[in-house]
């Protein structure tokens, strides 16, 4: 069950600039995983600079070759196997790629 906190980091603006908050899919799976609050702001940052990155590319009209939905995916969920690792959230390791899968 996805925690009040886990959905406010989620989905709510926090913080100036604001991000643009995660897809609902992406808060419920961080929820059911019991994502810790600061893997989920770190989550929402990265797809945050990766939706501008991505905007940025349209606005040009460039073929990059790449999916977008997948990339904001991949990019909201990219450190996930840190739930399971929780160690590495702020320290080093690798164990979290794996486990991440």
């Amino acid at each position: 069950m996805m925690t009040s906190r886990v959905l406010s980091i989620a989905l709510q603006d926090i913080g100036q600039p604001p991000l643009r908050p995660l897809p609902i899919a992406i808060a419920e799976l961080l929820g059911k995983v019991d994502a810790p609050p600061r893997l989920v702001a770190h989550l929402r940052a990265v797809h945050d600079v990766a939706a501008q990155l991505l905007e940025w590319i349209a606005i040009r009209n460039l073929d990059p070759g790449i999916n977008p939905k997948a990339v904001l995916f991949g990019v909201a969920t990219h450190d996930i196997g840190k739930t399971l690792h929780p160690g590495e959230l702020s320290g080093p390791g690798s164990q979290h790629e794996e486990a991440g899968r």
